[in-house]
């Protein structure tokens, strides 16, 4: 705790060694994002805490996958088991997985059977930008929108083109290629076609084990999409998205997961006068088939397959006052799976409205949401937001609102272990912030608690000796409940400023995740986190070098096994030719630290890559 107080009060000072103007907070003045409210807004105009992470500041950095990147930004943890591939936790300010919703170009891809996502294997190539909001938005998204909404935009900005290749490769026998041709069809139609390949041997992610094994990954996936502007008033979109990929892990043995993810859908827009409206129709596909790496017979698979029909409404009063509304279904379908569930099937219809006014100096919106679902019962969840521009440079924020965990199919009814009587769980988020301009540095800090009820845990109940060697009918049994309550409280800072000719970022996190039944810390979340970023400019060569120290965390809900704190460097670096050519050179963990963020589980070592692009 010494040591974020100590970096609070040390960070704004670095903003007087500004020299040079610092550009992102004109950016973000252009910058045009759909996360917030599900329709097309400024990022300036948004009350909730929002980061937008750029294909440019994708590529120059360090990071390996989607979860690398998130790792990198502020309010957000991730917890491994290994490294890329393996079985991963995002935490939005502390809430898990499940607790925080996932999309990809607006579509719902939280599993129903698992819950939460997997993105570690989901391809770099495919993202234009992600848009990560933090608190409560279940009012606008429904279920699952507790911690955040991490939404990764495929679409690039109509009118732009890029048509290139790249190519990678490192140590662990890694190699990656894609391509993307991206641009327009006369002056009213804009395409983009991916594909990408990445494989490698991977590490030995266990190796206190006895059977010296490296578990690699491989990957391969495709998009496509079409949007065409009919007329001055609609614009239509139909796109589709597919990877497949295999990742190796422990189970005893080697075990290999083979995973596919499907996304395809058309929408419709509309815009004239004071209306505005979206159609969207959409199909989500999700398959996770593990066995033995051996002998991959009879595989065990979790399947989701998801419909959904979106339609948006917003009409502007006048200059100040917009109205907004929608309405949604979407049908959950698990049979696909291996498990013979009791229900396999169910739908969710829900209705919300919201307001948005603009007053000058004040920006004040509300919003409702009512959620039917066929299995565990409705939900009306709303959000209070208030922006008060106190100064040019001086903004401040509050925002309350309510949100819910959906149980997931395996909470209600996986086969020996259901509870469909178990409750959804329940929130309440508060937060503060403001936002400085400070001699041409920008500085946001925002406070937030967030009290959960109801909180679904998996608990064992019978045999629990940890033995697994016999028949399955004589392992541990393991079942679900409303166990307890939690309540997750914390402090976020963000600094962004320039010296000459380096441009800074400084992330401080502190949080407070406590389980209020046993005052005990909540398992996997670290109190304290600081990022930096720093990007070096010379001409056509940028270096950029990104840090984490994260402290200390616990591993089991009685805190007794302890996670130890750990600091990792990442060096990156890339030149630009005239001619269009790019080289890459990235280091991770430079300085080969061991640590681990799952117990029992080590994260990678130093791992070195380089690659080369080429635009057309």
């Amino acid at each position: 705790m010494k040591k974020f107080i100590l970096l609070a009060a040390v960070a704004p000072a670095f903003g007087y060694a500004q020299e040079t103007p610092q550009e992102p907070a004109q950016e973000q003045q252009a910058t045009m994002v759909v996360t917030a409210n599900r329709m097309e807004q400024a990022a300036a105009s948004v009350i909730a805490p929002l980061t937008v992470v750029t294909r440019s500041e994708i590529e120059s950095s360090g990071a390996q996958d989607i979860v690398d990147v998130l790792s990198q930004q502020v309010g957000i943890s991730v917890s491994r088991n290994g490294g890329k591939g393996h079985s991963e936790s995002v935490f939005i300010r502390g809430s898990g997985s499940s607790q925080s919703l996932y999309l990809i170009d607006g579509v719902r891809i939280n599993t129903a059977t698992l819950g939460g996502a997997q993105l570690g294997l989901l391809p770099l190539e495919f993202v234009e930008r992600i848009e990560i909001l933090r608190g409560a938005r279940a009012s606008v998204y429904g279920a699952d929108a507790v911690g955040g909404v991490i939404n990764i935009i495929t679409r690039p900005e109509f009118g732009s083109e890029y048509h290139g290749l790249k190519v990678a490769v490192g140590t662990e026998a890694t190699a990656k290629i894609a391509g993307r041709a991206s641009g327009l069809i006369g002056s009213s139609t804009q395409y983009n076609v991916v594909l990408s390949a990445d494989k490698s041997d991977g590490y030995d992610i266990r190796p206190q084990d006895t059977l010296d094994e490296d578990y690699g990954y491989s990957t391969f996936g495709g998009l496509f999409s079409i949007d065409h502007q009919f007329n001055q008033s609609w614009r239509g979109r139909v796109y589709a998205i597919h990877n497949d990929g295999e990742s190796e892990f422990i189970q005893g043995v080697k075990y290999l997961n083979k995973h596919q993810q499907s996304v395809y859908g058309v929408s419709a827009n509309y815009a004239a006068n004071q209306w505005s409206s979206e159609l969207g129709l959409s199909y989500h596909q999700d398959k996770s088939d593990s066995a033995e790496a051996s002998n991959f017979v009879n595989p065990n698979r979790y399947a989701t397959e998801r419909k959904a029909a979106n339609w948006l409404l917003g009409y502007k009063l006048d200059e100040q006052w917009l109205l907004q509304g929608g309405l949604d279904y979407q049908s959950d379908d698990i049979s696909g799976s291996k498990s013979a569930y009791k229900e396999e099937s169910r739908d969710n219809k829900a209705a919300h409205i919201g307001a948005r006014a603009d007053y000058l100096v004040h920006i004040l919106e509300a919003s409702v949401r009512y959620d039917d679902n066929e299995h565990y019962g409705d939900h009306t969840t709303y959000n209070l937001g208030w922006a008060w521009q106190l100064q040019s440079d001086l903004r401040f924020n509050a925002l309350h609102g309510t949100a819910f965990r959906a149980p997931t199919f395996n909470d209600l009814y996986y086969p020996g272990s259901e509870n469909p009587n178990i409750k959804a769980e329940t929130s309440t988020n508060t937060e503060f912030g403001f936002a400085l301009d400070l001699l041409r540095s920008q500085w946001q800090f925002n406070v937030f608690r967030n009290d959960v009820e109801n909180l679904i845990a998996w608990g064992c109940v019978a045999r629990c000796d940890n033995d697994y060697s016999g028949p399955s009918d004589t392992w541990p049994l393991w079942t679900p409940d409303n166990v307890s309550d939690a309540r997750i409280q914390g402090i976020e800072i963000q600094g962004d400023f320039s010296t000459a000719w380096v441009n800074h970022r400084v992330i401080v996190e502190y949080l407070d995740p406590k389980d209020r039944s046993t005052n005990k810390n909540l398992i996997r979340r670290s109190e304290e986190q600081v990022k930096y970023k720093a990007d070096v400019y010379w001409s056509d060569l940028q270096v950029v070098v990104d840090f984490l120290w994260s402290g200390e965390s616990y591993e089991d809900a009685a805190n007794t096994k302890t996670l130890g704190s750990y600091s990792v460097w990442d060096l990156s670096a890339n030149y630009r030719f005239q001619n269009g050519l790019r080289l890459d050179a990235k280091l991770r963990n430079l300085f080969d630290q061991t640590y681990s963020t799952a117990q029992n589980y080590q994260a990678p070592g130093r791992t070195v890559e380089v690659g080369a692009s080429y635009k057309f």
